[in-house]
């Protein structure tokens, strides 16, 4: 108890100082640059001190540089960088710890609580995707012996084979088998607010045999080989989940900056605008903090007419996963878009009321005569008036990041609901979902203003991927809103509320002024990112445009929803509620 009561009473410096030398003396490194992760140790101490022991033993046994190269491709060729840390640090975790310990007996006992306090302390973040339900089986089977279903099983014998390894080259062959099943294959059977379909078909159980697991990885490493253009130092990335970020930017070199046009348009599709026009539309966005990004507007690679490109394939997969889970939630979608619709209508509908207002013209009022010559009351009259019920315009923007890859059918599903509703009740608006890969933002329109009805069913072909920023993407899908005729805006925000952007282009860019000698972006991510996002709400605000934020993420993140958003934002813990507490707030926006 006396130990508890003098840890929870050390200044946060004095935290920070025992983590980095419990950092420094397991790597016998002490030029390490190291920032503790200060969410572990607010859990837990046993997880900070052991993140520091696992990141200390990895840097002294293993090319750590090596592995970060390694990343930074797997990356840029598509991989989903939150997804593959998670599962990269299990990797490092089965081939240090032996090691570790070896040289030094306290070692065990820490990683046990360590252990124990993360299945406690995060069992929210392990429980909603495929590669957090492999992590609490990893711990299950390193804590207490504990096996797991047969594909899961051989994903941890694979892992758990690292122990003896010394080769670096075992632990990213190992990573990236890993990460091919339990990402891009799937097994889990749940995830937040919805139930999967699975089907028990013997191909859909098939082994992954290490076979397989070779071939693909041979494969993947052909089709990579012409794009291992990186250089300098790259730090994984974490989608903003730290709370002091440890990783600088990643910068690519400068052949990979000029060809992130065409990986754009390969992985995202064409751009819907002409040169000129993405130019303008450029210079006019991205300025300030965003004055070295880039702006892509494309109708969605599904609708480009790419011939040959393999990610048309996952794109349809996912269209028809998210399609699957609309099928198996009919009833309670149907419920959720004819109740928000009708919300709407008769919100729509009391605009139609008459009201009366004093004036100085219309129907005289004899109780306000005696103001003549009395008074400087020229108001002497009523007049009645009908506000227009239908000039309203709204903006529907999804966060399209890697970090909603766990729940992007239910992100959908909540997009898709907003739409038919507004479709329904005759208000124009758009969709668009964007998400972040090196200098560019990209704005994925899946319907536009005065589509039909039968556009809304694009908005299943959203997928999670790469990074977010936030404040570039509120801005830039706020200026169609402005150019709007309507009277009355809406921009509705679906995100995480963690915006995070940390990859970049040159550090001295093809593109635009290069940087002084040292100087380095900020990275985008946490506080920073935050504020800038929150700045961006509140313009909108001052312009006379409603802004509510839809909170798709998890419940430590709300905190910062809460600084972008203020009070106007929705957080939904369960689908059936969703009309109700979205059709309160366009309610409230559409009777003032």
């Amino acid at each position: 108890m006396r130990e508890e009561r003098a840890w929870e009473e050390s200044s946060l410096l004095d935290i920070q100082n025992r983590v980095e030398n419990l950092l420094w003396t397991v790597s016998e490194d002490y030029n390490l640059d190291f920032k503790v992760d200060e969410s572990l140790f607010q859990k837990s101490r046993y997880m900070a001190f052991y993140d520091a022991i696992r990141q200390g033993a990895f840097e002294k046994y293993f090319d750590a540089r090596e592995y970060d190269h390694y990343f930074a491709k797997q990356v840029y060729s598509g991989a989903e960088p939150s997804v593959l840390e998670a599962l990269g640090k299990l990797c490092i975790d089965s081939a240090v710890w032996k090691k570790t310990q070896t040289e030094r007996k306290g070692v065990e006992n820490i990683r046990k609580k360590a252990f124990e306090d993360t299945l406690k302390y995060d069992a929210g973040r392990l429980s909603h995707t495929d590669w957090g339900y492999v992590e609490t089986c990893y711990l299950r089977y390193r804590l207490y012996g504990e096996t797991a279903e047969e594909r899961v099983q051989k994903l941890l014998d694979l892992i758990c084979g690292l122990e003896n390894t010394w080769s670096l080259k075992d632990i990213c062959i190992c990573l990236s088998r890993v990460y091919k099943t339990a990402y891009e294959k799937g097994f889990a059977k749940e995830f937040k607010g919805l139930r999967r379909q699975v089907k028990n078909t013997d191909e859909d159980m098939k082994e992954y045999t290490e076979k397989e697991a070779a071939e693909e990885e041979a494969a993947r490493e052909e089709e990579d080989r012409p794009l291992n253009i990186f250089s300098g130092h790259v730090d994984a990335q974490d989608n903003g989940k730290r709370e002091e970020s440890r990783a600088r930017m990643i910068y690519l070199d400068r052949e990979s900056t000029g060809r992130m046009k065409e990986y754009i348009e390969l992985n995202y599709g064409k751009s819907c605008l002409t040169a000129q026009e993405e130019k303008a539309f450029q210079s006019r966005m991205c300025k300030d903090v965003h004055k070295d990004c880039r702006l892509h507007v494309t109708e969605g690679i599904l609708h480009c007419r790419l011939e040959n490109n393999a990610k048309l394939e996952y794109v349809n997969k996912v269209k028809e996963e998210n399609l699957k889970v609309l099928r198996k939630n009919q009833l309670v979608t149907r419920q959720n878009i004819q109740e928000l619709a009708n919300t709407l209508r008769r919100a729509l509908l009391t605009r139609t009321e008459k009201e009366v207002c004093s004036s100085e013209y219309g129907t005289i009022c004899a109780n306000k005569l005696w103001n003549l010559n009395r008074t400087d009351n020229k108001k002497l009259f009523q007049k009645e008036f009908i506000r227009d019920n239908t000039d309203f315009a709204v903006e529907v923007l999804i966060d399209s990041s890697g970090s909603q890859q766990g729940r992007q059918s239910l992100v959908a599903l909540q997009g898709y609901i907003i739409s038919e509703a507004l479709s329904i009740a005759g208000i124009p608006h758009r969709v668009l979902g964007f998400c972040t890969f090196g200098d560019y933002t990209i704005l994925n329109k899946f319907r536009d203003y005065e589509d039909g009805r039968e556009m809304n069913q694009r908005i299943f072909e959203f997928y999670g991927s790469a990074n977010n920023r936030d404040g570039l993407a509120v801005r830039a899908a706020a200026e169609s809103l402005d150019k709007r005729k309507e009277e009355n805006k809406i921009l509705i925000v679906l995100s995480d509320g963690r915006p995070n952007d940390i990859i970049a282009g040159s550090q001295n860019p093809v593109y635009g002024k290069k940087k002084k000698t040292g100087e380095e972006k900020e990275p985008y991510c946490l506080e920073y990112a935050v504020k800038d996002t929150a700045g961006e709400v509140r313009k909108l605000r001052n312009r006379k445009i409603a802004v509510l934020g839809v909170f798709a993420g998890e419940e430590e993140d709300l905190q910062a929803e809460k600084k972008i958003f203020g009070k106007d934002f929705a957080y939904i813990r369960d689908i059936t509620d969703f009309a109700n507490i979205v059709g309160r707030y366009l309610k409230k926006q559409i009777s003032e």
